[in-house]
């Protein structure tokens, strides 16, 4: 029998290693159970005769001769074919399962479904990583099949179906793992607890535009107001009741002697209440059209606003003012005479400004297509001889409301020119008339004009407050100066009160 290992292990060391070929042999039903011998068992001394190396724990059944061993020898050889396939079965499936992908085993067929008696469940994902004697026990198993006879790869071929059985039985599906459904519904508390934040907790950005108040009692409520037309420059947020606007101006205005026009209304609607319009005495009111020429011919590139003039003595006239004090040979520019002319009234530097444009017929020519036609230049600033001749200068409450509303919407010359000319009016000096009574926190933009001498007292405002604004114009002539500046007085505080407040 010593020769027999001898020759037997000779065959093995010399038998091809080829990792890529496996037994092709298809097991029987009969084969998935473990095999069992009927011969007598092996003397001891054939025992202790038997390799004990775990390395060849598959042993042939014949010797590669063709010489068949012993029955003993056989019994051993299936005990030891049988442990060491279970061996193996453990330590391939640890591998199997962590690396499934990678082992090219055929799948189980019907038949592979019992699990081999002393197999070891992996079902709890068990993750052993291959050692290199299970790579090496794999090679000694591969040559021990390419070098037995039909039993042994019979055998070989049942432990191996076994091993296929077990691996098919321990690849169960992994349990997917719960993060994304957590994830998830994270995602969908976010979502919902922001959505409830914006629509019902976060600090509102927009400004709520207050009840507007028209008047304290019932019957200014009750009343008709057409509904606002809206302009481009800013949102309606007042209220504007014609039927008390025009109220206000019958008990106030309406009521003193001479002839009374008035123009109110709101710079954000097309809503306007005109009373007694007509073409009137101007006065000092004429000198915003000539501020308008002015910047119109600046941006038409004929006019510098920044040119320089040098007043003369000749030039000078009486009147309100203050160049006329001004020694000769002083130089300014037309923005500092202009700014002089709305402001401070000035006489002389209205006079300056109409020889600088070009005279009557040029102005009158802007004046048109600015869209007043109420107005007209007919005379220079304290020209008595003209006024006794007849010649007096004119402009209406319809032209006058008419364009220092365009102004202030930006839609008469520019938005720079229109801004700059606001900024003049704004700094205005007489606010005895409309504005009078008016609180201080509201802006006053305005010009007046005033000829004692005739009666003339006049007024022509923007008033603005944080809830909007409105233009208001009067003029008055062949009345009273004590009884129109009153008069004034009240309309204006109105005004504001039921339009503002």
């Amino acid at each position: 029998m010593s020769q027999a290992v001898s020759q037997q292990r000779k065959v093995i060391s010399t038998a091809p290693t080829d990792h890529n070929q496996r037994s092709t042999t298809t097991p029987a039903a009969n084969q998935n159970q473990p095999a069992t011998s009927t011969q007598p068992s092996m003397p001891k001394q054939s025992i202790n005769q038997a390799p004990q190396s775990a390395s060849q724990s598959q042993q042939p059944t014949s010797s590669s001769l063709g010489q068949p061993l012993p029955a003993s020898a056989t019994a051993q050889s299936a005990v030891a074919s049988q442990s060491g396939a279970n061996t193996a079965s453990v330590e391939n499936m640890a591998w199997q399962t962590k690396q499934p992908e990678t082992m090219n085993h055929d799948k189980p067929t019907a038949n592979q479904t019992v699990r081999s008696e002393g197999a070891v469940d992996y079902s709890a994902e068990t993750k052993i990583a291959p050692t290199a004697n299970q790579s090496e026990q794999e090679k000694q198993l591969d040559t021990t099949k390419l070098g037995s006879n039909p039993s042994q790869a019979q055998s070989t071929a049942s432990s191996e179906a076994n091993t296929r059985t077990n691996q098919s039985a321990l690849r169960t599906p992994v349990r997917k793992t719960r993060w994304p459904w957590l994830i998830a519904l994270l995602v969908i508390i976010v979502a919902v607890g922001g959505g409830a934040y914006f629509l019902y907790l976060r600090p509102s950005t927009t400004t709520t535009t207050k009840s507007p108040v028209t008047h304290k009692t019932a019957t200014r409520h009750s009343s008709g107001a057409t509904e606002k037309s809206q302009s481009t420059s800013q949102p309606a947020t007042l209220s504007f009741d014609e039927a008390q606007i025009k109220d206000d101006i019958s008990s106030t205005v309406g009521s003193i002697n001479g002839t009374n026009s008035v123009y109110v209304s709101p710079v954000d609607s097309k809503q306007t209440v005109l009373v007694n319009n007509g073409s009137q005495r101007s006065a000092s009111s004429i000198k915003i059209f000539i501020m308008v020429t002015a910047y119109a011919m600046a941006k038409e590139g004929v006019f510098n606003l920044d040119d320089t003039h040098t007043v003369s003595d000749s030039e000078k006239v009486g009147g309100t003012g203050v160049i006329q004090n001004m020694d000769a040979g002083t130089k300014l520019s037309y923005q500092e005479i202009i700014a002089h002319m709305i402001d401070d009234s000035d006489n002389t530097a209205a006079n300056i400004m109409i020889e600088k444009l070009g005279g009557f017929q040029l102005i009158n020519t802007k004046i048109k297509n600015m869209g007043a036609t109420d107005t007209k230049l007919r005379r220079k600033m304290m020209d008595t001889k003209a006024l006794d001749a007849g010649r007096d200068n004119t402009t209406s409450a319809r032209d006058m409301g008419a364009t220092l509303k365009k102004i202030y919407n930006h839609q008469l010359v520019s938005q720079q020119a229109d801004d700059a000319m606001l900024t003049i009016l704004s700094k205005n000096q007489n606010h005895n008339k409309l504005p009078k009574q008016v609180p201080s926190s509201a802006t006053i933009y305005n010009k007046t004009g005033e000829y004692a001498d005739y009666g003339v007292q006049n007024d022509a405002e923007i008033v603005k407050n944080s809830r909007g604004a409105f233009v208001a114009v009067v003029l008055s002539e062949d009345g009273e100066e004590t009884d129109q500046v009153d008069a004034m007085n009240r309309l204006g505080l109105m005004l504001y009160q039921n339009i503002l407040e």
